[in-house]
């Protein structure tokens, strides 16, 4: 492994750490009802179907605020300045009281609030609830926390290994990609609390390794035997995991179109694929998968596309991605409440259209002569697989919420999935105009990218926390920070975290930099 890349995953890290430490419990999306699972899972082996929340996470919530009323909001949704009242001390008001519970009350179920998703992920949680269970709500709490983080660690890694596939001719590029992954602050947040969207976006991003294989050399017994696995373990971690299949259906079809071979396999998967959609009927009639809400991917009926309702849904579809879903895309906290200074999402805009303007330079320039090379097919991979994971999410979207009387929602974290395709996009594209205008120094200014990539991650962690703490001075800082937390991450413990944080992040832009001035040439 290059010595780059360990310090990279040693900052993502800590990077990771402070967010877990400086996010309250229950602040993550939905966590106390993913952890409602979790301890159910370890508890009593199941997830029981009506009462299945216990009175150890109900009191929590009562105390910290985030108990849902009738119609699903909590003290903090639509109410950012919103605050807990905080001690004086390290300890919370009503710690104690949380910590001193008996075991009992973590089977004593009150409420209903576990999420019924499928269970892989809460299986693995529940396995370091039980290597924790001696301890109190916080330790178990943030013991998987620190698991979500170390999946997506690997996410992280494979980031880089997909790097080396798309732009083979570069040292750089596949670094500068992992790093845009691993300090992405959106997905640094939703990769590291108590849910499962660390295991999907692993999950699809080996998906999209497997992808890229097959497009180099088509579909082999290997790739296909991976592929299989990864698809069931995928369906296994969330519900929507089937939206990978459209990746590798791209895949096989531009590999066929380029190649002029493969036909028979793309004809043969497109069979399987018709033949799961048509068992996929049958699945609300069969008790086990309707436990895992297989069934929202059954209220499709191919006669309402005809319906003029479906052309409004869409209209309003395109509103709210540019006006909800890019914001969130980027950056949205405290339950839903809290988004970034304006600033910044103008800034991401610009960098946006910069990359858009050189993929389409790109692109004019392969067809004025004719000629793509094998990175451009990439990125056409991953324009398409984009585009069409949105098409049918949305299109899916409609159906659900026209069958159940609600929308499932278009939250910015639902396309992280397709994280690493994104933005090698940007990176693609970025890299293009950049070469167009200031060649000589390109590698100095993907650095730059990297650095206001980590600035923008450190600035939303600063900001997301102001929100929970008064920042006026360190003291009151940390009286705040630590309450509610496990006692590893109290007072300067806590400082010391972070200042460990920001110096590795230092280290790492410094050996990257040097780096680059060692090797200095043209991004090609």
């Amino acid at each position: 492994m290059p010595k780059l890349l360990k310090l990279l995953l040693i900052a993502a890290f800590f990077n990771a750490l402070s967010w877990i430490i400086l996010i309250p419990i229950w602040q993550y999306p939905d966590e106390q009802a993913h952890f409602v699972q979790v301890q159910d899972v370890a508890e009593l082996g199941h997830v029981p179907f009506e009462k299945n929340a216990s009175r150890e996470i109900d009191l929590s919530e009562q105390i910290l605020g985030t108990q849902r009323d009738s119609f699903g909001n909590n003290k903090f949704t639509y109410h950012p300045e919103y605050k807990i009242k905080y001690a004086e001390g390290y300890d919370g008001i009503f710690e104690d009281t949380i910590r001193n519970l008996p075991k009992t009350a973590r089977s004593e179920l009150v409420k209903n609030e576990a999420t019924q998703n499928p269970p892989l992920y809460y299986f693995l949680g529940s396995i370091v609830y039980k290597f924790f269970y001696n301890s109190d709500l916080f330790i178990r709490v943030f013991a998987v926390r620190i698991m979500s983080a170390l999946i997506f660690l690997a996410t992280i890694f494979l980031s880089y290994k997909i790097g080396t596939i798309i732009f083979k001719d570069d040292k750089f590029l596949p670094i500068i990609l992992a790093s845009l992954v691993a300090f992405k602050p959106m997905l640094v947040f939703s990769s590291t609390g108590t849910l499962p969207d660390s295991s999907v976006n692993l999950l699809f991003t080996i998906i999209i390794f497997l992808s890229l294989k097959i497009l180099k050399e088509g579909l082999q017994k290997k790739t296909a035997i991976f592929l299989i696995a990864v698809i069931i373990i995928g369906v296994m971690t969330r519900q929507q995991f089937l939206l990978s299949v459209p990746i590798i259906l791209m895949s096989l079809f531009l590999y066929t179109v380029l190649t002029k071979k493969g036909r028979k396999t793309l004809f043969v998967f497109l069979f399987i694929v018709i033949l799961l959609m048509i068992f996929s009927s049958l699945f609300t009639s069969i008790p086990l998968l309707n436990n895992f809400r297989i069934q929202e991917f059954t209220s499709i009926k191919f006669g309402r596309f005809f319906e003029p309702e479906l052309l409004r849904y869409l209209s309003q579809v395109l509103s709210q991605l540019y006006k909800e879903t890019f914001a969130w895309y980027w950056g949205v906290y405290k339950w839903l409440s809290l988004t970034l200074p304006l600033e910044y999402y103008r800034f991401i805009k610009f960098i946006l259209v910069i990359s858009l303007v050189g993929v389409f330079i790109k692109f004019y320039i392969g067809a004025k002569r004719n000629k793509f090379d094998f990175e451009s097919v990439y990125i056409v991979h991953f324009i398409t697989s984009s585009i069409f994971y949105l098409l049918i999410f949305v299109v899916w979207d409609y159906f659900f919420s026209a069958s159940s009387g609600y929308s499932f929602g278009l939250q910015g974290r639902y396309f992280f999935p397709l994280i690493v395709a994104h933005l090698a996009i940007l990176l693609y594209g970025a890299r293009e105009l950049i070469n167009l205008v200031i060649k000589k120094y390109a590698q100095y200014v993907t650095v730059i990218i990297i650095m206001l990539m980590i600035i923008f991650n450190d600035l939303s962690l600063l900001h997301v926390s102001s929100s929970y703490y008064d920042l006026s001075s360190v003291n009151v800082f940390l009286i705040q920070a630590s309450q509610y937390k496990p006692e590893l991450f109290k007072g300067n413990s806590l400082l010391f975290f972070i200042l460990i944080s920001l110096v590795v992040q230092i280290v790492f832009l410094f050996n990257l930099f040097k780096l680059v001035v060692k090797n200095r040439s043209p991004i090609r």
